[in-house]
């Protein structure tokens, strides 16, 4: 009986939480998608499970110059996307490559990752890819798909009586391990080229990238296993961003020299050397 009564308050609950929000329009595409949580709740979702996500990787890189630069990268790209969220821009200090957003606008990149970039306009691609899926409401969809409304609900905030940190870190831990389709990562890498490139990065950083990430899958497949799991990466979506670039910015060139090459290269040897466990 109680078990029953459980499941009844949970679809009351989910068909209110319906009733309420409905449909939304897609900011990056225009078009009407369902959304089971409006912006404030997804915002107050991803502020309440950040702290468990970030712990998942090590943290905070405890260094305020590198977390500035990212930051300030990552504000130009939030400045030319298509949806405005509270976006916060931050280094992890996990050796493992990786990138992530989180609800609310929330956007990482590893230590591990930035390891290997050359210039800026990748870290720019990298995290305008990450600002593609928070404005695409790829996240959002994925945390329906995957979560169940139990910790939906949960974490919006509508269930009384429940621990406000367990919670968090279910959601924290579903967001470590939510996928993305194909066809959200061509169209993240979509619309990170798209504010990429309004921010005045050249977006062949893009290309570059994922060169970057698939020669080292190569070379290197146990490294990148968790960030192809949820990021898949083929030939295919690198010629898919080649032609993004060839017909939408056809001025734009790979030979052309990044001006903040050296500025990068200063920011990836502040990074602290890799654990040994990870070697």
């Amino acid at each position: 009986m109680k078990k029953l009564k459980q499941s009844i308050m949970v679809m009351v609950w989910a068909a209110a939480l319906l009733g309420l929000v409905g449909c939304t329009v897609n900011p990056a595409t225009g078009r009407k998608q369902l959304a089971l949580i409006s912006t404030q709740q997804e915002i107050d979702m991803g502020k309440n499970s950040a702290p468990e996500f970030e712990a998942q990787f090590d943290g905070k890189l405890p260094d305020a110059v590198l977390q500035a630069y990212v930051q300030e990268v990552g504000a130009k790209i939030a400045a030319a996307a298509d949806r405005e969220m509270p976006y916060e821009f931050a280094l992890l200090a996990g050796d493992v490559p990786n990138a992530f957003a989180i609800p609310g606008g929330k956007v990482y990149v590893t230590a591990g990752l930035m390891r290997y970039m050359t210039n800026e306009r990748q870290l720019a691609a990298v995290l305008g890819h990450e600002v593609g899926h928070v404005c695409a409401l790829h996240i959002i969809s994925g945390i329906q798909r995957d979560m169940g409304f139990q910790i939906l609900i949960e974490a919006a905030g509508y269930v009384g009586g429940s621990s406000a940190y367990s919670s968090a870190a279910k959601v924290a831990l579903g967001l470590v391990d939510l996928k993305f389709s194909r066809s959200q990562e061509y169209q993240a890498d979509q619309l990170g080229i798209r504010y990429m490139t309004r921010a005045n990065y050249n977006p062949y950083g893009m290309v570059e990238l994922l060169d970057i990430l698939l020669a080292m899958h190569d070379k290197e497949p146990s490294k990148l296993a968790a960030m192809f799991q949820t990021h898949p990466l083929t030939s295919q979506r690198i010629e898919e961003a080649q032609a993004i670039i060839t017909n939408e910015h056809p001025q734009a060139n790979p030979a052309e020299p990044d001006p903040n090459a050296d500025r990068m290269k200063q920011m990836v040897l502040r990074l602290p050397p890799p654990s040994k466990t990870n070697n």
